[in-house]
């Protein structure tokens, strides 16, 4: 059994300007990553439709951008940055860039299953993404855990807004050197994703790791096991994945076949892009308010009003004329805003419900459920779709939120009691 540092030997010391720093970085890559996600991820149903002919397979592009994303917080965060986020974070990216030229490849070539290998890597994209809020939870002290995971999700506001803005014409620019409209715009996104890279290996100095040992004492404990299961059963981390999962759920469920329905009902890529736009908007653009909620009210207040705002979108997406531009992006914005509710209490969460030593590993647990979950949600979004119809979708998403707020208040007692 491996011991402990008995402290932190050799982590920085922490001044404002290095927080400052450090933070800047984390949002700034964190916004170019949501731009290279989306600029690829918004068209991903069509191209799948196109290369079968048919929508009952649509959400398998969206389960194998989630799954890599899934097996990217395994993966990077156990073999690659154990003890450090800066190596997941550079790894993420670059792994999601290759990802992006394959899928531009592949979609040349028609090769469908090689399309899906390079829808996989590139969620490793997101992986590192996703994983920025965690690392901007390590340098703050603990009363600011939730203003700086917020902060950090709200950078992606920029990348992920222009992302799908960007969508159509990348298509159409990367067909003048001989890529498909629909698997153009992953090399694009491919690209910007190099660009994270190289922004977090030039400012993201010293690793956030090493800044959270200095600012709470924490030992080094690389090679020290985590038992998952008895983590687990922590009310609080419960609670923690149900947010994170069931608003996850939810979202996945209704965007993953938006931009299909929308292409069924005469929109252009560029109207598409437009609705996607506004919802990603409602997704990030909060978090800021988010953030402080979450420190000053509290962690389950919000997820409970997160619940709330998901049903609401749900029942407005179900309701809405789609023939209307501007229906389809109230509907799609306010869905967004009740995931980043929930997507910023539980990522606090679940912070909180944890020693430093699991910190890493429950993290990245959490991430991996979440989106195996939601690629799940967006596979089978694709079945409900040519079985059902949209409306359909919407009322199924709400009465999964609605459940998710009484759990939450179910589960209070036990909390309290914890």
């Amino acid at each position: 059994m491996p011991v402990p540092d008995a402290s932190p030997v050799g982590a920085p010391s922490v001044t404002r300007s290095t927080e400052y720093r450090i933070l800047g970085g984390l949002m700034g890559s964190s916004a170019l990553g949501g731009l290279g996600q989306l600029i690829g991820l918004t068209g991903t149903p069509l191209l799948i439709q196109e290369l079968l002919g048919s929508k009952t397979w649509i959400g398998v592009g969206s389960f194998a951008t989630m799954g890599g994303t899934a097996l990217g917080a395994v993966v990077l965060t156990k073999r690659i940055g154990r003890t450090r986020r800066r190596p997941t974070l550079i790894g993420g990216y670059l792994v999601g860039a290759v990802g992006g030229v394959l899928v531009g490849l592949a979609a040349r070539w028609q090769w469908y299953s090689l399309v899906l290998v390079g829808l996989l890597l590139f969620g490793f994209g997101n992986t590192a993404s996703q994983q920025s809020r965690f690392a901007a939870a390590d340098v703050v002290v603990d009363a600011r855990r939730g203003r700086a995971v917020a902060i950090v999700v709200w950078a992606s506001t920029i990348g992920v807004v222009f992302g799908p803005k960007l969508w159509g014409p990348s298509g159409r620019m990367m067909t003048h050197v001989g890529l498909p409209e629909l698997g153009g715009p992953f090399v694009v996104g491919g690209g910007v994703y190099v660009v994270a890279a190289v922004a977090c290996w030039l400012v993201i100095r010293p690793d956030p790791r090493d800044i959270s040992r200095r600012l709470r004492d924490e030992p080094v404990t690389s090679n020290a096991k985590v038992d998952v299961r008895a983590c687990l059963q922590r009310p609080a981390l419960q609670l923690a994945f149900a947010a994170l999962v069931i608003g996850q759920v939810v979202m996945v469920a209704v965007m993953s076949v938006t931009s299909v329905h929308l292409r069924d009902h005469g929109y252009s890529a560029d109207g598409i892009g437009t609705v996607i736009s506004a919802h990603v908007l409602g997704m990030y653009a909060p978090s800021p308010i988010s953030g402080w909620l979450v420190d000053r009210v509290g962690r389950l207040p919000v997820v409970v009003g997160g619940c709330v705002v998901l049903v609401a979108g749900c029942v407005t997406a179900a309701l809405a004329d789609p023939s209307s531009h501007m229906a389809m992006i109230v509907a799609l914005f306010i869905l967004g805003i009740g995931w980043n509710a929930n997507f910023v209490a539980g990522s606090t969460l679940v912070t909180d419900a944890v020693t430093a030593a699991e910190r890493s590993r429950i993290q990245a647990v959490a991430d991996t459920t979440t989106f195996l979950a939601s690629g799940v949600a967006a596979l089978l979004a694709g079945f409900a779709l040519e079985w059902s119809n949209y409306a359909t979708m919407g009322i199924i998403g709400a009465c999964i939120a609605a459940l998710c707020g009484v759990l939450v208040l179910a589960y209070r007692p036990r909390l309290r009691s914890a």
